[in-house]
C-alpha cells in the first residue's frame, strides 16, 4: 500500500499582505498533487490546515476543489482532518462542504453516523468515530485538539490492527524538543500503537523513528515564516551562506516514508552587522549579489550609526519580488537604571487599593475601603485644627463626612 502524506497547505494565505503569495501556496499544492499521481499512490492523507482560515474565501474553496478533482479523476481517495487554522467551533466546516461533493473523506469524531465507499463508522460513547478503510489498511484520526481534550480522545483512536495510520495535527514532545522552540501536546507514550503516524502542525519536515515505526511531519508545502527560509545569509565578521529548509511532502510505501522535494519561491533570511553606516551599505551590496531574482528577501541590520534604509530597500526591490529591511541601531553605552520595589514607590494605602483592583473587583469592598481611609483622614484633620483653634472656633467646624466626589474633586 502506497500513499501520499501532505500537511499544512494553508490555501489562501496572503503572506506579507501579498495576493500572489496565496497563489504560491496553491501552486505548491498542485505540484504535490501532480507528483502524487505520477507516483501512482493508492490514497492521500491531508494532516490538517488545508486552509489558512476556518472560513476560506470562495476563490480559495474553488482552488481547493480544482486541485482535489485531480485526485478524484484518478480514483484516488483523500482522507483529511481539520488543523488548528481551518477547524471551526460549528458542526459544519469547509471540509464537510468538500466531503459533500466527494472531494474529501473527513476523519474523526462526529455527532452523526457517516459512512461511504472508503469510510467506516463506530459508535463510541455518545458520538461516532469515522475512520477510513483502504483494503486492509485502517486510517484513524481526529481534528486538532487542546491538551486537556486529547487526554479523553486519544484512547478512542486505538487502531484494531498494525496495518493502520493514525492522523493527527498536534506537536509531539520528542520531535519538537530536538531543535524547535514550541509547546507540545503529546508524548510518544500517549500514542496508541499504529503502523504509521501521519502528523501535521510542525512546518519543518521531520521523521522520528521508534520501535520500527515512524512519526512523520512533511512540513508546510510553502515557506510560512523565516524559520523555513531556503537560504540563510549572515554577514557579521565574514560572509556566510547556508542552505535552508526543503519543502515538499512524503510518499509512504509499506509504511516507510520518503521525503519528496518540490520547487518553491526562494526566501532569504539575511543578517548584517557593521561598525558604521558606510560599511553596512557595502556589506549589503555584497549580499545582494547572492540573491536570486523574484524571491522574498528579509534583511535584519544592526549598526551604531543611522543608515539610509530607504535607499537600500529600493535596491532590494529591483531584484526581489518582496523585500523588507529591518534596522536596529546598536547602542554601545547605556545607562543602568535601578528599579524600585513596590514598597518604595507606593504607600501602604495605594498597595492595598491596587490589590483590591486586581482580578474580579468587589465594588462594595473598594468603596468601604476608600470611605474608611478618607473619613479617618478627615477626622485627623479636624482634630489637628481643633488643637490649634479656640473652643469657640472649633464649635464652627462642619463634622459631616465628606463624600467620594469631594475627595476626587467632583461637584
Amino acid at each position: 500500500m502506497k500513499f501520499a502524506h501532505i500537511a499544512d497547505i494553508h490555501l489562501g494565505y496572503e503572506q506579507y499582505n501579498q495576493i500572489w503569495r496565496a497563489e504560491d501556496f496553491s501552486a505548491s499544492f498542485r505540484k504535490i498533487a501532480e507528483r502524487s499521481i505520477e507516483e501512482d499512490v493508492d490514497f492521500v492523507i491531508i494532516a490538517g490546515d488545508l486552509f489558512h482560515r476556518s472560513v476560506p474565501s470562495p476563490k480559495t474553496i474553488k482552488e481547493a476543489i480544482e486541485i482535489l478533482q485531480m485526485f478524484k479523476r484518478e480514483n484516488i481517495p483523500v482522507f483529511a482532518i481539520e488543523g488548528n487554522h481551518d477547524k471551526t467551533s460549528r458542526d459544519i466546516s469547509a471540509y464537510h462542504l468538500l466531503e459533500s461533493i466527494g472531494m474529501l473523506n473527513v476523519l474523526g469524531l462526529r455527532k452523526k453516523r457517516v459512512e461511504g465507499e472508503y469510510l467506516r463508522c463506530k459508535k463510541v460513547q455518545n458520538v461516532y468515530l469515522v475512520k477510513g478503510q483502504m483494503e486492509d489498511v485502517e486510517i484513524l484520526g481526529d481534528r486538532h485538539r487542546s491538551r486537556w481534550q486529547l487526554e479523553k480522545i486519544i484512547p478512542l483512536l486505538k487502531p484494531e490492527s498494525e496495518n493502520s495510520v493514525l492522523v493527527l495535527h498536534q506537536a509531539v514532545k520528542e520531535v519538537v524538543d530536538i531543535d524547535l522552540d514550541m509547546a507540545y501536546d503529546l508524548t510518544i507514550t500517549d500514542l496508541p500503537e499504529a503502523g504509521y503516524y501521519a502528523f501535521g502542525h510542525i512546518h519543518l519536515p521531520r521523521m522520528y523513528e521508534f520501535r520500527g515505526r515512524y512519526i512523520v511531519y512533511p512540513g508546510s508545502v510553502e515557506r510560512y515564516d523565516l524559520r523555513e527560509a531556503s537560504v540563510a545569509i549572515s554577514y557579521k565578521t565574514e560572509l556566510t551562506v547556508r542552505e535552508g529548509v526543503r519543502k515538499g511532502f512524503v510518499i509512504v510505501d509499506d509504511f516507510k516514508p520518503e521525503f519528496i522535494e518540490i520547487d518553491t519561491r526562494e526566501m532569504y533570511d539575511v543578517e548584517i552587522e557593521a561598525e558604521n553606516a558606510d560599511e553596512l551599505e557595502k556589506r549589503f551590496l555584497e549580499v545582494m549579489e547572492k540573491i536570486g531574482e523574484d524571491g522574498i528577501l528579509i534583511v535584519k541590520m544592526r549598526c551604531p550609526e543611522i543608515a539610509d534604509i530607504k535607499k537600500m530597500n529600493e535596491v532590494a526591490l529591483k531584484r526581489a519580488s518582496y523585500a523588507e529591511i529591518r534596522f536596529e541601531r546598536r547602542v554601545e553605552d547605556f545607562e543602568v537604571l535601578s528599579v524600585k520595589s513596590e514598597n518604595e514607590f507606593f504607600t501602604d494605602f495605594e498597595l492595598k487599593l491596587l490589590d483590591l483592583l486586581k482580578g474580579e473587583i468587589d465594588e462594595r469592598e473598594v468603596y468601604d475601603f476608600l470611605m474608611e481611609h478618607y473619613l479617618r483622614q478627615s477626622q485627623e484633620e479636624v482634630r489637628h485644627e481643633t488643637e490649634e483653634k479656640t473652643v469657640e472656633d472649633a464649635k464652627g467646624i462642619d463634622k459631616k463626612p465628606k463624600t467620594l466626589l469631594d475627595f476626587f474633586g467632583g461637584d
